[in-house]
């Protein structure tokens, strides 16, 4: 069976597309693994390097490709019944637009589809989604190659022109809609875009091969999916009580010798803010000239810049200016340069140019923020300064210090480099002093509650041998404040504002009736309670309403922590390593 026909043995996909999806921003060619831009490996799978730009070509654009075929997918339905073209749908256009949905269901497959292997591909070991996709792709690529899995350039035409979507409404393959999509401008096909369009779909079809295998047929037993129902849908009632910090004797006032001591074994904890370089490169389009156009210019030189692993940037720009066949634009500062740089600054004394918010992976953020959250290492501001004294400071630069291009609200295009961060250095004592002090009342304010609180639970505990109401009168005792609650629901009945604060409705679940659930303890104060009864839910219609109403959410539940499974085996298998492990 190919590749395709067991894909669609599981479901049917439809790419959608009303627009150039323009992901642009460098879609180098990564059809093969392994490249190592100025030998600098980002991440390794299975032994291969992945520069930084493979990673962002497979995770950001690989992200905005899924999202925006999605949010097209909605908007060629509903173009479909818009008669007069006015973005809107009458109560006949809408009701129209149902019955043809029910008849092809395909448009909601391949949404939720899609939106799924987004979700899994999200998954990772790093806290940027966008890597995650990137990694997980990437572990995908070799997981199919061990397998022999790999979509044709002929099946992957096949299926393509197979989609809905992109066929007209006399049945034809809309030739247009699909060069949109793929970045023909003006009769040239982008073939880097084209090739990572055509990539991310061999991904997705891969990744619905081993899902197949993976969880065909697997599903919960309806029994056993009732119970877990039951126990999930409970009601409960209980006695809880909360002891505030206030009734907890303060510490006493630290000597100094004692703030000392705390700060010297705590210096890592009290250092200066951050300051970094910063240069930012501006591109100013002709007025004659095209935003979308110059876009394509930058990634042009973005994709040059990154073969030149972040170097020579004032030679490929002025390159790119005297190119007659790109987009006119100047790039020049008034004293001639091609960028400014900006003196060593914290985040918050950052320029105002610097401070211009842009629209980043789906935020509004400063160019500041990007240039002190998304650049790990640079080199030390000392050995900058001495490179650029004696006019070779470019040859410091690394494709990793580089972030952009980004548009600006006034309609240019720029650029940023890092070119020095300064590490944070201990404060001395004196600096640090007054945060020392009061980290260390706060610390000894939180023993003493935690001391106390538990102190009672254990004196709780003892007395609900004879009952939940011994076991609170102790805390009535200790001064807590004592109060019933109830009935609530928990679990995915869970209803939080009917529960006094810090009570986790998750935790209990698993309380036997008449025992002390596990003690919350906060800044605020502690928090312990107990089960006094439970009920459930037992009418006929309940009964027969949970015969199949939760089971399909169940089984969707089982197989994405199976597939969350694979994905955690195949990082072990392929020796992953993320970034900061690559620094190390």
């Amino acid at each position: 069976m190919s590749v395709l026909e067991l894909i669609r043995k599981n479901s049917i996909i439809v790419l959608v597309a009303v627009f150039g999806v323009g992901v642009g921003l460098i879609m180098m060619d990564y059809a093969d693994k392994g490249s190592m831009i100025g030998g600098n490996a980002y991440i390794k799978v299975n032994g291969t390097g992945y520069s930084y730009q493979e990673i962002f070509n497979l995770g950001e654009n690989g992200k905005e490709y899924i999202q925006q075929l999605v949010q097209a997918s909605n908007a060629k339905l509903v173009d479909r019944f818009d008669a007069d073209d006015n973005d809107s749908l009458s109560d006949d256009e809408s009701a129209a637009l149902q019955a043809y949905a029910q008849q092809h269901p395909e448009y909601d497959n391949f949404a939720n589809v899609a939106q799924d292997t987004l979700r899994m591909w999200c998954y990772g070991g790093s806290e940027n989604a966008e890597t995650n996709i990137a990694i997980n792709r990437a572990v995908l690529q070799h997981e199919a190659r061990a397998l022999g899995i790999a979509p044709s350039r002929e099946q992957i035409d096949a299926y393509i022109q197979a989609i809905p979507a992109f066929r007209k409404a006399d049945g034809h393959f809309d030739t247009d809609l699909y060069n949109r999509m793929v970045g023909t401008y003006k009769g040239v096909t982008n073939n880097s875009q084209e090739k990572a369009f055509r990539s991310l779909i061999s991904d997705m079809m891969v990744w619905e091969v081993l899902t197949a295998m993976l969880t065909d047929d697997l599903s919960f037993n309806s029994k056993a999916t009732g119970n877990l129902i039951d126990a999930l849908t409970q009601k409960i009632n209980g006695k809880t009580a909360w002891l505030p910090a206030s009734a907890v004797s303060a510490p006493a006032e630290p000597s100094e010798e004692e703030i000392k001591a705390y700060w010297d074994s705590h210096k890592d904890n009290y250092k200066s803010t951050e300051r970094r370089i910063i240069s930012l490169y501006t591109l100013t389009p002709d007025k004659e000239s095209s935003i979308e156009a110059l876009m394509a210019t930058a990634d042009i030189i973005m994709q040059d810049l990154s073969l030149a692993n972040g170097k020579g940037f004032d030679k490929l720009l002025a390159s790119a200016a005297e190119n007659p066949e790109n987009e006119a634009f100047s790039y020049q500062q008034a004293d001639g340069s091609s960028h400014v740089t900006f003196p060593l600054c914290t985040q918050a004394e950052a320029p105002a140019e610097l401070k211009a918010e842009v629209n980043h992976n789906g935020q509004r953020v400063s160019l500041a923020q990007i240039a002190f959250t998304e650049v790990d290492s640079a080199p030390a501001p000392a050995e900058y300064e001495a490179a650029a004294k004696a006019g070779n400071a470019d040859n410091l630069a690394g494709i990793t210090q580089v972030r952009g291009y980004f548009t600006a609200d006034n309609g240019k295009l720029v650029f940023l480099r890092v070119e020095a961060i300064e590490t944070p250095q201990v404060l001395a004592y004196e600096a640090a002093r007054e945060s020392a002090k009061a980290d260390l009342m706060k610390e000894r304010a939180d023993n003493a509650l935690d001391i106390a609180a538990r102190k009672l639970y254990g004196e709780m505990e003892t007395a609900a041998a004879e009952g939940v109401d011994a076991a609170f009168a102790k805390a009535t005792a200790a001064g807590a404040t004592v109060e019933d609650f109830g009935p609530v629901g928990i679990g995915l009945m869970a209803d939080p504002a009917k529960l006094p604060a810090h009570l986790d409705t998750q935790a209990l679940l698993s309380v036997p009736s008449g025992k002390l659930a596990p003690i919350v303890i906060t800044p605020e104060g502690a928090r312990i309670s107990a089960v006094t009864g439970r009920t459930c839910e037992d009418s006929p219609e309940y009964t027969a309403m949970k015969a199949f109403s939760m089971i399909p959410q169940q089984n969707a539940q089982l197989k994405g922590m199976l597939l969350v499974d694979w994905l955690s085996n195949a990082y072990r298998r392929f020796e992953v390593t993320l970034p900061q492990q690559n620094e190390q």
